[in-house]
């Protein structure tokens, strides 16, 4: 009775020891809420109040000018382009690292020689900052010094030299290449995650009822992982649409003549280029609200599939 009476008794701040555990989690989260607040909520709001007023360049706000930007950017000759580029990035990015994280994760299962080294190849390209990596492949693409000039020509594959970077569309596959080789290793994790809850005991059904590697594939595996596949697709979605910049900007700054230029690209010229603020703030506001659809439907189906496990 004297140890019950001792723990409904009042602590200071007015919190009985209940509650006070309770908001222990929440004194631990403080921090990073703290440092998210300043460094990503703040800039963003900055920028949708800065997407309702003129370009300026002074340190204050413009003149307000309600949707004007937003009407402005919609209608511009570059819009329809910049879009253009930015659903042909992604979209290369999801099918090919869908692709090659399938066929690695595959591989990963399988018994070769030098298996044991294979995993830490797979990751490294993950690992690699993208800085570096962007570089890196600058001094592969190169036109007069790449390694892959040197090769196509040393080995016959091309009459000449080839325009990695300086032509169209060359430059955008160049790119999705780089891309897809930063992002793959991620397909490969979440494939063979997604592989090794396959019980074994459906591949030897398969076998038995006569199915061959093919068909085990398609109605074992693709059913197996299709959770994972729709994760996945969701996951690479959102990361190439919104938020590539630093590969595109360090091999091509959106060129030649704006044939690798997306959406964010255009934001960064339209700030720091040309000064249009207000302009580049209506840019990324788009930006935000269509990663922000894929973000909810990436919420959406996580809660339905926790809810149908749960």
């Amino acid at each position: 009775m004297g140890t019950a009476r001792a723990g409904a008794r009042r602590l200071p701040l007015g919190l009985n020891w209940t509650r006070r555990q309770a908001l222990v989690p929440y004194a631990f989260l403080l921090p990073s809420f703290v440092a998210l607040a300043v460094v990503f909520f703040y800039p963003m709001l900055r920028a949708v109040v800065l997407s309702f007023h003129a370009n300026t360049l002074g340190a204050g706000l413009g003149q307000f000018v309600g949707l004007s930007q937003y009407t402005g950017v919609l209608t511009s000759p570059y819009f329809p382009r910049v879009l253009a580029t930015s659903i042909l990035w992604t979209v290369g990015n999801v099918v090919v690292v869908l692709a090659i994280g399938m066929i690695t994760a595959l591989m990963r299962g399988r018994r070769f020689p030098a298996r044991s080294v294979v995993p830490a190849l797979f990751i490294l390209p993950w690992a690699i900052p993208y800085v570096a990596a962007a570089l890196i492949w600058g001094w592969i693409f190169d036109y007069e010094f790449g390694v892959l000039n040197y090769l196509a020509v040393a080995t016959g594959m091309a009459a000449h030299k080839l325009n990695f970077l300086l032509g169209c569309p060359d430059a955008l596959i160049s790119l999705t290449g780089v891309s897809v080789w930063k992002l793959f290793p991620l397909g490969t994790v979440m494939f063979l995650a997604g592989l090794q809850t396959i019980p074994a005991e459906y591949y030897e059904a398969a076998k038995v009822d006569g199915a061959i590697a093919l068909q085990a594939f398609r109605y074992v595996t693709l059913p197996g992982v299709r959770n994972v596949t729709i994760m996945l697709t969701l996951l690479i979605t959102i990361w190439t649409f919104g938020r590539t910049f630093t590969i595109i900007f360090l091999l091509t700054e959106g060129g030649p003549a704006g044939c690798t230029e997306n959406i964010v690209i255009r934001s960064y010229l339209e700030a720091f280029k040309f000064f249009h603020i207000g302009t580049a703030s209506a840019l990324g506001v788009i930006v935000l609200a269509i990663s922000l659809v894929f973000s909810l439907a990436y919420l959406a189906y996580v809660y339905r599939s926790d809810r149908r496990h749960g």
